[in-house]
C-alpha cells in the first residue's frame, strides 16, 4: 500500500492569484513606459522603425528665427531627472509625460497614460494650425504597446512565464 499526501493547497493559491497578477501588470506596465520613453532617446518608434527627420522645409527655420533652438523631438527629451533611476516625467510638461497607473488586485488593470496632448498630436500625426498652417504632420508611433510587449513578443513572453512560475509557486505556500 503507498499513502501519498498534498502538499499544496489550492485555497492559499485562490488568495495570492488576484496579487500575483495584478503585480505581474504592473511590472508589465513598468517596462512599457521604459520602453516607450527608451524608444525616444533613440529616435525610434513602437514599432523599432527610425522616426523620420524633419524636413528643412518645415519648422526648423522658424524655430531657428524665433531661437527656439529645439525641434518637437528634443522637447520630448526633456524631463526632471531623478538620480540613478532616469528621468520623472510624471510632472514634466514635456511631450513625454507620461504616468503609470498600478494594478489593483480588485481592479486587475494597470495604464500608461500620456499626460501632455501635444504628445497626441505628434502620436496620431495631424495638420499643422501653427507655425505653418494646413502643414501635414506625419505621425510618429512613439506611445502604445512596443513591438517585444505585443502576444508573442519577447518581453511578453517573459512576463508570462514569471506570472506562471509564481502562480506555480503560490501553490506550495
Amino acid at each position: 500500500m503507498i499513502k501519498s499526501r498534498r502538499n499544496y493547497s489550492y485555497s492559499k493559491a485562490a488568495e495570492l492569484l488576484p496579487s500575483i497578477i495584478s503585480e505581474s501588470l504592473t511590472d508589465m506596465a513598468r517596462y512599457q513606459n521604459e520602453s516607450i520613453q527608451r524608444g525616444i532617446d533613440t529616435q525610434t518608434d513602437i514599432n523599432n522603425k527610425k522616426f523620420t527627420a524633419l524636413s528643412q522645409n518645415s519648422t526648423l527655420p522658424i524655430r531657428r528665427r524665433r531661437g527656439h533652438g529645439f525641434t518637437p523631438l528634443s522637447t520630448m527629451k526633456t524631463g526632471i531627472d531623478i538620480g540613478e533611476s532616469g528621468r520623472d516625467f510624471s510632472n514634466s510638461e514635456s511631450m513625454r509625460a507620461t504616468r503609470i497607473i498600478p494594478s489593483k488586485p480588485n481592479t486587475m488593470l494597470s495604464q500608461v497614460l500620456m499626460l501632455n496632448e501635444h504628445g497626441v498630436y505628434h502620436n496620431e500625426g495631424f495638420t499643422s494650425g501653427g507655425m505653418i498652417k494646413g502643414k501635414t504632420v506625419p505621425k510618429r508611433e512613439w506611445f502604445g504597446i512596443t513591438k517585444d510587449m505585443k502576444k508573442g513578443g519577447t518581453q511578453y513572453e517573459k512576463y508570462v512565464r514569471i506570472t506562471l512560475t509564481k502562480i506555480a509557486k503560490s501553490l506550495k505556500k
